[in-house]
Parts: C-alpha cells; structure tokens; sequence
C-alpha cells in the first residue's frame, strides 16, 4: 500500500512517489523531489523524533547506490528538504540539526489513505486562495461562462509558475565531482583528487597504490576524496568520467587518515 504522510496537517508527502505538496492542493499543486532529496526525508519521518547521524545517512542514502559523497552534498540536501517544505506551505522547521550528532524530525505526522486524503476538509480546497479571490473579482465584470475560462487559465498560469520556482530551488546541485582537482594521468588513468597540490595527490595515491593494488585501465578515472567525515580516505576508480551515464565503478575505502595543509 502506498504511504502517504500528513506533516503538521499542512504538507502531504507521497515517499513511493517522491511528491511532496500542499494539503490545500494535493497532487495537482505537487513536485517531484529529488532522489536522494525524498530518501533522506522518509528516513526522518520514519524514525521522527530520533536522531540519525551522518554515517547512517551516508550508507541508507548513497553508499548502497555504489555513490561517494562528502558532507557538504548531505548538508545540501538537508537544506534541500527544508525548502521544499517551506515552499509547500510549512511554516514550522521541522528537520533539526543536532551539532555533534546528526538531524532528527520533530514534526507531527500521522500516515493518511488515499481516500481519506481525498475526503479530508483540508483536500476538499483544491484551489489556492489567491486564484479563488481573483475569480471573485472577475465574476463581477464579465459573464459566468468567460470567468470560468480566465479562472482556468489563470490557475494553469499560476501552477507553470509555482512549477519553475519550485525546480529552480529543488534542481539537483553539481555532482561534488565536478570540483575536483586533475593530478594528471599515471599509466593512462587519470586522476582526479579533492587536494589542490598535485604533486601530493600522485604521491598519495602511489601511497595507496602500494597498501591495496588500484587497478585502472588506460582511459579509466581514479576519484580520491581524502579524509571523508575525517575517517580516512575513499578512492572511486570507474572506467570513463562519472557523469557518463554508461559508467561503472568501484570504491575502496582507506581507514587510515592522510594529513594535508589544505
């Protein structure tokens, strides 16, 4: 069966679906979240009013996709869901961050069935306040069936609008990979690293190469993210650049910590 949470009795969100919206509105005036985005969201409705760290995040989230990322692209995203609440009409914060430990959800949620989203007082308004006042105004200028068309037409303007605000705040950040520095090629691999220094990045890696053999072919990529969540060092070797689509991986994970003046 199809979950459906009801947050705070103001915001409905669908984890099946990735959809999140207005209760006063709902599906018509609701976005499709980002993956990880709605992952990270469910996990916090879940277990709401208990804390999840990072490290389970990471793992729940994006290691069991076969993905590396670094804290600030879990920041991103926590930052992600606050907005699309906010923006679906939630005036309360209801992810909170506890320094040291992780993010919990505080919100008051209760699971809703499809039919009873659909009879609840707060589904019956399927239409903002703004378009019903403005309807008024225009039927008092013009006759029933043309204020039946403007208020059609102003509903499809407001809904392609509220559509592009929604996508401009939600769009997926940059893959973290993109800021990374090249180090050069070694055997024809080439060799992306989140240091500045070059010559240390190759030193590094030769470092490793020497603790677990890193086999990558002529053309391959080698990702070297060193000290993540300062437990040590994650090197990613695909065989072609990660945003291929086409692309496969592989990720070896150092526990020992490298010190660096970055």
């Amino acid at each position: 069966m199809n979950k459906i949470y009801l947050i705070n009795e103001t915001v409905l969100f669908e984890p099946e679906r990735r959809r999140l919206g207005p209760a006063s509105g709902y599906p018509q005036w609701a976005v499709t979240l980002h993956g990880p985005v709605s992952e990270c969201l469910n996990l916090l409705l879940e277990r709401n009013g208990e804390v999840l760290s990072q490290r389970f995040l990471f793992t729940a989230v994006w290691e069991k996709q076969g993905a590396v990322v670094t804290t600030n692209a879990l920041y991103q995203t926590i930052a992600s869901i606050r907005k699309a609440l906010k923006t679906a009409g939630l005036q309360e914060n209801i992810v909170q961050t506890v320094p040291k430990e992780g993010f919990k959800s505080v919100a008051r949620i209760r699971e809703v069935s499809p039919e009873e989203m659909m009879t609840s007082p707060t589904a019956a308004a399927l239409t903002p306040p703004a378009i019903q006042e403005e309807s008024k105004r225009v039927k008092k200028r013009i006759d029933g069936t043309l204020t039946v068309k403007i208020a059609y037409c102003l509903a499809a303007l407001l809904f392609i609008g509220a559509c592009f605000v929604l996508y401009s705040e939600l769009k997926r950040p940059a893959p973290i990979y993109a800021h990374y520095h090249s180090a050069g090629k070694i055997n024809g691999c080439e060799i992306l690293s989140s240091l500045r220094d070059n010559n240390k990045s190759r030193h590094l890696f030769n470092a490793l190469s020497k603790r677990y053999p890193l086999t990558c072919a002529p053309g391959g990529v080698v990702y070297i993210t060193f000290n993540q969540l300062q437990l040590g060092t994650v090197v990613l070797v695909c065989d072609r650049r990660i945003e291929n689509s086409q692309v496969n991986c592989h990720s070896i994970f150092y526990s020992e910590r490298f010190q660096d003046d970055e």
